[in-house]
């Protein structure tokens, strides 16, 4: 990741909250989530390259590790107190953090 600053957003998440994905057959797909009065959406540019690829899997994997760990707790019956961590992250580059 580039240097300078970086911009932060927490997005509360509830059972109305919502997740889409949007294939275009002549241009590139997007994703969208959804919370509350805010819509964040992930572009990506035109020509597509590797670290696209590389950043759309990384997405895949930490997205796919964060349903694992929530349907861990639901079913655990166990709610995490604010700001706990279970010592699970796994972020590496092109990982959504």
């Amino acid at each position: 990741m580039g240097g300078g600053r970086m911009s932060a957003l927490s997005l509360p998440i509830d059972g109305a909250a919502s997740s889409e994905f949007k294939s275009f057959r002549a241009r590139t797909p997007l994703f969208t989530v959804s919370a509350g009065r805010v819509l964040v959406t992930l572009t990506l540019p035109e020509r597509l390259n590797a670290g696209d690829v590389e950043f759309a899997r990384g997405l895949a994997e930490q997205a796919a590790a964060y349903a694992v760990e929530v349907e861990r707790l639901y079913r655990s019956g166990r709610r995490p107190s604010p700001g706990s961590s279970s010592g699970r992250s796994s972020s590496g580059k092109g990982a959504a953090a």
